[in-house]
């Protein structure tokens, strides 16, 4: 008995469309991505770390601001990050040849001139919230994410251990995914998708949600770049922010860092202890919707296949993503 059924026969079944990896072939989503911690990089001293589909190192200049530089010499591509700070350049472990904070070699340890062409990649960096970001390409192409009220005005605490075994734009497209919240999370929300205002590099809107052993809230909602995601809401009278942002690593795996605000404490009776709550409560809440997921994400296949009425959210963020730039400029150099 032939085992293919009558309704199948002759048809190329298919899963549906696969968005292109994060990969040097198909080029990294030109966003602002969590590096490291500030703590972490020293004066004086270089620290490496994994991005895109390779290594870069991190190091303070004169002036004490982080630079993000492509980590391998190039000269025969030693690690950087093995090397040290000499005289304000980083001399590299293998032959010391030395790198200004711009990256271009400046010093070899022979009679030998430096040569013109050997410049390591500079990343646009800057510091916010306790982290060094980067931008992936020559020039940013929007800013850097924030929050309504400036930093220092700000009580705030992060953390940056999530690690996902997917492209950063997967876990971040769950804010979108009104099926996923309700099925995994328990949560309620309604967007109307018509009401959402895509930009080029930033997706804005309001929705209202109901949260279990929370209640109902109504929040708005900021998506930067594709690894991104940014809340403001009332929890207990104040104004709460919340962001979470990926870093792509080689592997399509995604490191994610944690940020929760709220305005300083004014020194009213019991506001430090509101301040204390909310900001706890902020972190618990992310880490337990990352948590959820976890074994989801490590196991998935994602591809975007029949969706239903429900997913006309989904949808615009999926059709974002696809259209979103990419570069691999700085690929070759740090891999």
């Amino acid at each position: 008995m032939n085992s293919i059924t009558p309704a199948v026969r002759g048809e190329t079944l298919a899963r549906g469309t696969a968005i292109p990896p994060q990969s040097p072939e198909c080029g990294y989503d030109q966003n602002w991505y969590p590096i490291c911690y500030s703590s972490e990089v020293v004066p004086g001293k270089i620290h490496g770390t994994e991005f895109l589909n390779g290594r870069v190192v991190v190091i303070r200049d004169r002036e004490g601001k982080a630079q993000v530089l492509s980590a391998y010499c190039r000269h025969l591509g030693a690690d950087l990050a093995d090397g040290e700070i000499v005289n304000d350049t980083i001399r590299c472990p293998y032959h010391h040849w030395r790198y200004d904070s711009a990256g271009q070699c400046v010093a070899t340890a022979v009679k030998d001139g430096a040569p013109a062409a050997a410049r390591l990649f500079r990343f646009p960096t800057k510091e916010a919230f306790g982290f060094v970001w980067a931008f992936n390409g020559e020039e940013p192409l929007y800013d850097l994410p924030g929050f309504a009220i400036p930093e220092s005005e700000l009580a705030y605490r992060t953390q940056f251990d999530v690690l996902t075994e997917q492209d950063h734009f997967v876990p971040y497209s769950n804010s979108s995914d009104i099926q996923h919240l309700a099925a995994v999370h328990g949560i309620q929300l309604e967007v109307n998708p018509e009401d959402v205002n895509i930009a080029p590099h930033h997706i804005h809107y309001f929705q209202t949600m109901v949260i279990p052993g929370i209640g109902p809230m109504k929040q708005e909602v900021h998506v930067w770049g594709t690894n991104c995601v940014q809340f403001r809401t009332e929890f207990m009278g104040r104004p709460v922010f919340q962001m979470s942002a990926g870093k792509a690593l080689p592997g399509h795996r995604t490191l994610s860092n944690l940020i929760v605000a709220t305005p300083r404490s004014s020194g009213a009776p019991g506001e430090d202890e509101m301040i204390d709550i909310a900001l706890t409560e902020g972190l618990r809440f992310g880490n337990k919707l990352f948590s959820e997921d976890e074994t989801i994400m490590r196991n998935l296949r994602f591809r975007q296949d029949l969706l239903t009425h429900s997913d006309r959210m989904l949808a615009r963020y999926l059709d974002y993503v696809r259209s979103y730039p990419r570069t691999s400029i700085a690929c070759d150099m740090i891999a």
